[in-house]
């Protein structure tokens, strides 16, 4: 998606705890080959364990859906929409009866499937925020205070 020679800004990690679990970045590390394609496609990513093994979860920008990517035995790639409700699920890719046992690095056709959702979906008017992410399992973060302050004069 970016052309050669060009850095894109990554979207931002998961607003959660565990961003700084030294466990969940081991975990997060060994996604970094799907996980970065991802973000520079704007999407807010994160790897959850689920459904008996570690899925990556990405949130394409500024839509009320989510894509998830299992690797068990091959890639499985769906779209939830509305994210979180289970009412619509469309397999986009599935190689888990046609990849060799433990090759799972070639992602591009993975990529090539997740390119043709985002084409499909509108494009969102600004970039994916971390607090937009809402995190199964996770507390929501606290709210700041907004208004007057609570510094004493």
């Amino acid at each position: 998606m970016t052309e050669p020679g060009k850095s894109q800004p990554l979207a931002p990690l998961p607003d959660h705890r565990n961003v700084h679990d030294p466990r969940w970045r081991a975990i997060w590390a060994g996604y970094t080959h799907v996980t970065t394609p991802l973000r520079e496609r704007g999407m807010v990513c994160d790897v959850q364990y689920g459904m008996s093994s570690w899925l990556v979860y990405a949130w394409p920008p500024g839509h009320d859906s989510v894509v998830i990517i299992g690797a068990q035995g091959g890639w499985l790639v769906t779209h939830e929409y509305p994210a979180e409700d289970r009412t619509s699920m469309t397999v986009l890719y599935d190689s888990t009866t046609t990849v060799p046992p433990g090759d799972l690095h070639d992602v591009g056709p993975l990529l090539s499937a997740i390119d043709g959702l985002l084409a499909r979906l509108p494009r969102a008017p600004s970039a994916p925020t971390a607090s937009s992410v809402h995190v199964t399992g996770a507390p929501a973060p606290t709210p700041m205070p907004t208004g007057r302050s609570t510094r004493s004069r």
